[in-house]
């Protein structure tokens, strides 16, 4: 079981260490400019290992019409000896807002699934977003993109769609959820909805489902501790 704890957190390490070398060589130093969250989650049961990672983070830019993103998200489990789940992504994103509610943005995005017919897949994409929403305390946004979508067995063109929503429910409590749907040969969905409590400035606990189907579908529950900024 140790062995198989240290293959996880490698693996997730490279990635979080990938995310903060890349952001360096784009940005700068991401901690000055910008807010974010880091989190880690999972659990043991029975001797079986599941673990978490994930971050999320937005850069500000010398324009406030600009903004960058970078989301990445890790997960790995280990049931009776063996390895069941090993995914993750990395999705970096560029936005231009030209209207109070609108916006176009150009999409990076690299996931792999080590138990899916397709392993790896790769795509850019360029789209326009809208603002639904926007109050001090609900959040809520649009997004409808095309690009293309590299993987083991050739190229595509896809269509994405997503909402997001924000609802701060007082202020420690809040809850999110994110949908995506990608047209495609093969679709994929995606939704993650997660509860978060904040313990002080900077740290939080929270509750998170996702669900994921490309094609194989799971659903998966986590407990996690993350960090704010």
């Amino acid at each position: 079981m140790k062995e198989k704890f240290k293959i996880a957190l490698f693996n997730a390490a490279v990635y979080v260490v990938g995310i903060g070398l890349m952001a360096l060589v784009l940005f700068g130093s991401p901690f000055a400019y910008g807010a974010g969250k880091a989190d880690l989650g999972g659990k043991f049961d029975d001797g079986d290992l599941y673990l978490i990672t994930s971050v999320d983070y937005t850069w500000e830019t010398n324009s406030e019409d600009v903004e960058r993103d970078i989301e990445f998200d890790y997960r790995y489990q280990d049931k009776d000896d063996i390895r069941t789940t090993n995914k993750g992504l990395i999705a970096f994103k560029h936005r231009w807002e030209f209207h109070d509610k609108h916006y176009v943005f150009g999409l990076g995005r690299f996931d792999f699934n080590e138990f899916r017919p397709i392993r790896n897949r790769t795509q850019g994409n360029v789209g326009w977003g809208y603002k639904i929403l926007r109050t001090d305390t609900m959040k809520m946004s649009n997004e409808l993109a095309m690009g293309l979508l590299h993987t083991d067995n050739g190229q595509e063109l896809i269509v994405r769609n997503s909402l997001w929503f924000f609802y701060k429910v007082a202020p420690t409590i809040s809850f999110t959820n994110k949908y995506l749907y990608e047209f495609a040969d093969v679709p994929l969905v995606r939704n993650e909805t997660e509860f978060n409590y904040l313990l002080t400035d900077t740290l939080k606990v929270g509750i998170k489902n996702v669900y994921t189907e490309d094609p194989s579908s799971d659903n998966i529950i986590s407990f996690n501790l993350g960090y704010v900024w």
